[in-house]
């Protein structure tokens, strides 16, 4: 099945590593050029897991990729991205909102200043991003594809205590359907993916440690794959989805029956 992706210029925000890795190469798989954003968090990281991605997308797929460095908190950043990537691989024309920040709770234990840049990162940044893309594509008089990745707990809530998170996943939806509302006319289409829980080094050890309890509410019987959500993506960035916007696709296992 041709999924018209080749050439195509994506951008999977936070893909260094877990889920946004997957999503970044399996684009890469269909022929798209990919820009592969991280975080550097510290002088000492020096991007090495996201140059890695870039190296195995060249290696394995032969196609253009670069790994640009940019705080999804930053608006200066967020742009100054897409003008990195339109200058090295060529105009975004499809962006994944993958990037976001979770910090542990419980609801007492969270500051004001946790919630803000819980919400600055996973609902601003990913709000400058579309924002951006949405202008360029205007400019260039072109279609585009914009999906966000938001999570089964913006319905369902943590029983792990991310609040912050949670409502910033909750108001992701709901930015989705407002943008999609507003753009669909011109041939940008906008949806989400919620997941549930997926096999990632962050979350396998929290796993192992409650695997019968996550297990018990899954009617699949088993934890999702990070290239299980990733063939999502592609399917909602392809022409194959021409006719959806504003949708929120579950990809929980039959956790959430909708």
């Amino acid at each position: 099945m041709n999924l018209n992706l080749k050439d195509k210029v994506v951008l999977v925000t936070g893909s260094s590593g877990g889920v946004g890795r997957k999503i970044a190469l399996a684009f890469a798989s269909e022929g798209a050029k990919v820009v592969v954003n991280y975080r550097k968090k510290s002088k000492q990281e020096s991007g090495k897991a996201a140059e890695a991605v870039v190296s195995e997308i060249k290696k394995t797929y032969g196609t253009e990729a670069i790994a640009i460095d940019a705080d999804m908190s930053v608006e200066a950043q967020i742009i100054e991205m897409f003008d990195k990537a339109e200058s090295s691989v060529g105009a975004v024309d499809i962006l994944v909102n993958n990037a976001a920040y979770l910090p542990k709770g419980p609801l007492q234990n969270y500051t004001e200043t946790e919630w803000n840049y819980t919400f600055q990162v996973n609902v601003t940044g990913a709000f400058i991003a579309c924002k951006e893309l949405i202008k360029r594509l205007r400019e260039r008089g072109v279609k585009g594809k914009i999906v966000n990745i938001s999570s089964q707990a913006a319905f369902f809530g943590s029983t792990s205590g991310h609040l912050p998170y949670d409502a910033s996943k909750g108001a992701l939806i709901s930015m989705t359907r407002s943008i999609a509302r507003e753009v669909a006319r011109e041939g940008i289409n906008v949806n989400a993916v919620a997941p549930g829980m997926v096999m990632t080094e962050m979350v396998a050890k929290l796993w192992e440690e409650r695997k019968e309890q996550y297990l018990s509410r899954i009617p699949l019987y088993r934890i999702a794959q990070p290239e299980e959500v990733a063939n999502v993506v592609l399917f909602l960035a392809s022409d194959m989805s021409s006719y959806m916007t504003g949708t929120t696709l579950d990809v929980t296992g039959g956790l959430m029956m909708r």
